[in-house]
């Protein structure tokens, strides 16, 4: 999992540049927030495999859960719902309001919705 520090903000967000690839990158963001010194990340679907938008695999309910239970707050972008199955825009819509994993179709209220955690 390749991360950086996200430019031009004015808290220390940690951002996902690299694909998930499987469960054990959630341990490996976890890790990468704890060495830059922040609990905030910030992901974007396009970062995320298939089976994350699949709920019966039951990978984004893992792979989020591991980042939560590591008090580790993430806005994840879903920049276009209409491309996921119905199941998935319910989970973003419950998502919404979450609070430590959100879901945002907008960066920039991602990223303003961190930088107030």
């Amino acid at each position: 999992m390749q991360t950086q520090l996200l430019p031009g903000t004015r808290s220390v967000i940690l951002e996902c540049v690299g694909a998930v690839v499987g469960l054990d990158e959630a341990l490996a963001i976890v890790s990468a927030s704890h060495e830059m010194n922040t609990h905030r990340v910030l992901l974007r679907d396009r970062q995320l495999p298939a089976e994350f938008f699949e709920l019966q695999t039951g990978f984004a309910g893992e792979f989020i859960q591991k980042l939560v239970n590591y008090q580790i707050t993430v806005a994840c972008v879903f920049e276009d719902g209409r491309l996921f199955g119905d199941r998935f825009r319910e989970y973003v819509a419950e998502a919404k309001r979450g609070r430590q994993f959100r879901s945002f179709a907008d960066e920039g209220e991602a990223i303003a919705w961190l930088e107030g955690q």
